[in-house]
């Protein structure tokens, strides 16, 4: 086509369109749309949302690009906001559209990555060739994905070391080892980046870095994007496990409503000091969907059911983050409003009576048929609890199994506040994947909570214990207990972690890789590496993994995704929260977070009556202190709201 005297070639790009809706496809001497070019898609029936990947124009253009650019060894740089599906799209391409040749490692910076650490992940990911030169096994690239690019934050001189240390790497073709100290050449590697747009705690990248790189902006998903990606996943799903209820009905007027909700909290619920978690991206969008999904088909008798647990929900995983009352009623009115245009249904019309008669939603696993949930885990169904009381005792029945088994009982009184959250933390360890931050002053119920729902699903519990000398060797160590737990034993784990455990920061670092990848670099030492391998190799075969040792670990790491749940506990008072949270992102977008308000007067009267019944006191000086109780409290918490707002 581009020699001298060869035809010209005159098909024009059809109207209403760009050449960015269409690729020259040159066997046919045509243009095609995007999509045209791939095969028709189509769901497995055995599919998991987690493993749903709806193709659109943006991810088939950028897989495109970036698919090019690697097999002609141009490493490719996106930029984006978050939530754009930028890490999504180059891990399925890596993973399943490159071939045998291309191997693959992801990794991601945060605010407090290290050159050094950096450094030993990618050695650790290379072979030796010959004296002082490295890399993957002959006849293979090895592409390293790097998420998060411009998180690190800037040294004394306005450096950022990681970046320094990859930039070294991609102009001089190598680095210096440490250990040795000689010259280790890299050969057959490739960059591949992707990045969030500078502000917030992301910097701007010097330009001694970005040249090396063909820069890819990635623009946000438009609605006829989301739209498509949401109705066929709950479409499919709709038309699998819920054969009486019309899927027209309720598909396409859930992902509008969907989509108008997650809009409208993005443009009128912005970050301040005060609120810096008020952000929101395509993960939670996705989280409304994959709560739908995690229902009891049986429990969804028809569209009315479905819009409830719409409902329920967004409630989850909008509203539940919020700070204030203001803020909380501000969603619960804007979320009438959508239900009204979308369902033709008042939003009380769909609620009903609720748990408690007065519109309460909650849903759980551990009820069955008005009892105690019996049978296994994975056999347990989530529906809605209609009878709160009957909720309460059953709830006290598995306290009263836990501290029974418990060498620390725990003496919780039970009442409305705790059975909400105790619900809100049962229905994220359903999820694989899930993980939690609860936020909430000392005493406010997190930590027992956490047990209780915990025990609750029968999973493992682990926290770890700071001793004076704890350091970054016993923390590992912990570590690769919890790992060993849901990747070997393939045992459903919770780690609960509180901000007062936080003896070093990079503590924080292995928890944002373990949200955001599943995984710490560098966790396992190579002679225990194959200690894992050896524990994971009947699994991994019989599911059709490991017929090589990446393969096989790449299983143990899917196993600890699917089994782990991470719960942090954190406090709002001071600026530590704010500042962690813009430290390392993974925190706030791979988190479900539940905010802990300060405990009601119901909860307040039923503490104090627990305690006073065993003093002796007669009923009506009894009832009278337990007044009073409740009183001081409330009053010393307004008291101190109205001191912080007259002085500030």
């Amino acid at each position: 086509m581009t020699k001298e005297g060869a035809p010209k070639i005159g098909v024009p790009i059809p109207e209403k369109s760009t050449v960015y809706d269409f690729c020259w496809e040159r066997t046919k001497m045509k243009w095609l749309g995007w999509l045209d070019t791939i095969p028709q898609f189509t769901i497995p029936s055995t599919a998991k949302f987690q493993e749903i990947l709806v193709p659109t124009i943006d991810t088939i253009r950028y897989g495109y690009v970036l698919e090019t650019q690697v097999r002609n060894d141009y490493p490719v740089l996106f930029c984006g906001d978050t939530g754009t599906g930028k890490s999504v799209m180059v891990k399925e391409k890596l993973m399943k559209g490159m071939g045998d040749k291309f191997l693959s490692h992801f990794m991601n910076f945060s605010a407090n990555s290290k050159a050094n650490q950096t450094q030993d992940i990618i050695d650790g990911k290379v072979d030796k060739r010959r004296k002082g030169v490295f890399g993957p096994p002959l006849g293979k690239k090895l592409v390293v994905f790097v998420d998060d690019l411009n998180m690190p934050s800037k040294e004394a001189y306005g450096a950022q070391p990681p970046i320094e240390i990859l930039r070294q790497h991609m102009h001089w073709g190598g680095w210096w080892d440490r250990k040795e100290i000689e010259w280790r050449q890299l050969v057959d590697m490739v960059y591949v980046a992707a990045m969030g747009l500078p502000g917030g705690g992301r910097t701007h990248l010097t330009g001694r870095y970005t040249r090396w790189y063909n820069l890819v902006l990635v623009t946000p998903f438009d609605d006829e994007g989301m739209t498509r990606i949401f109705t066929t996943i709950l479409g499919w799903w709709c038309m699998k496990d819920l054969p009486s209820v019309s899927t027209t009905a309720v598909n396409a007027p859930i992902v509008a409503a969907t989509l108008e909700v997650f809009k409208t909290v993005s443009s009128e619920l912005l970050p301040s000091p005060a609120k810096s978690h008020y952000t929101f991206n395509l993960r939670d969008l996705a989280k409304v969907i994959q709560g739908l999904m995690s229902v009891d088909p049986v429990s969804i008798g028809g569209a009315e059911d479905l819009f409830r647990l719409w409902v329920h929900e967004c409630k989850r995983i909008f509203q539940d983050r919020l700070i204030d009352n203001k803020d909380q009623q501000w969603f619960h009115n804007m979320q009438g409003e959508v239900c009204l245009k979308h369902f033709k249904k008042p939003m009380k019309g769909i609620i009903g009576d609720g748990a408690d008669g007065q519109g309460l939603l909650l849903y759980a696993d551990f009820i069955l048929q008005e009892k105690k949930a019996e049978a296994d885990y994975e056999q347990r169904k989530y529906s809605q609890i209609t009878d709160f009381q009957n909720a309460t005792s059953i709830v006290a029945e598995f306290l009263e199994d836990y501290n029974t088994l418990s060498n620390k009982p725990m003496s919780l009184v039970l009442f409305g506040y705790v059975i909400e959250h105790v619900c809100r933390l049962v229905r994220v360890f359903r999820q694989p994947a899930g993980h939690a931050l609860l936020v909430g002053v000392g005493g406010s119920g997190r930590q027992s909570l956490t047990r209780l729902a915990a025990s609750i699903g029968e999973f493992f519990q682990f926290s770890i214990e700071i001793t004076k000398n704890y350091d970054k060797t016993a923390w590992f160590e912990d570590l690769k207990t919890v790992f060993k737990k849901a990747g070997c034993e393939d045992k459903r784990t919770v780690f609960l972690f509180t901000d007062s455990q936080i003896v070093m920061e990079s503590m924080l670092e292995d928890i944002n890789n373990i949200l955001n990848t599943g995984s710490v670099p560098n966790l396992f030492p190579p002679d225990e590496v194959l200690q894992v391998l050896d524990a994971v190799s009947t699994k991994a075969k019989a599911a059709g993994r490991g017929l090589t040792p990446t393969d096989a670990f790449e299983f143990f790491i899917d196993q600890c995704r699917k089994n782990l749940h991470v719960v942090l506990c954190m406090s709002p008072i001071g600026s530590g929260l704010r500042d962690r949270l813009r430290q390392f992102p993974s925190l706030v977008n791979c988190c479900t977070i539940d905010w802990f308000f300060p405990w009601p007067a119901e909860g307040l009267t039923a503490v104090a009556a627990q305690s006073l019944t065993t003093i002796g006191l007669e009923d009506k000086d009894a009832q009278a202190c337990i007044a009073q109780c409740m009183q001081f409290q409330v009053q010393a918490q307004e008291l101190s709201k109205r001191y912080l707002e007259e002085v500030s």
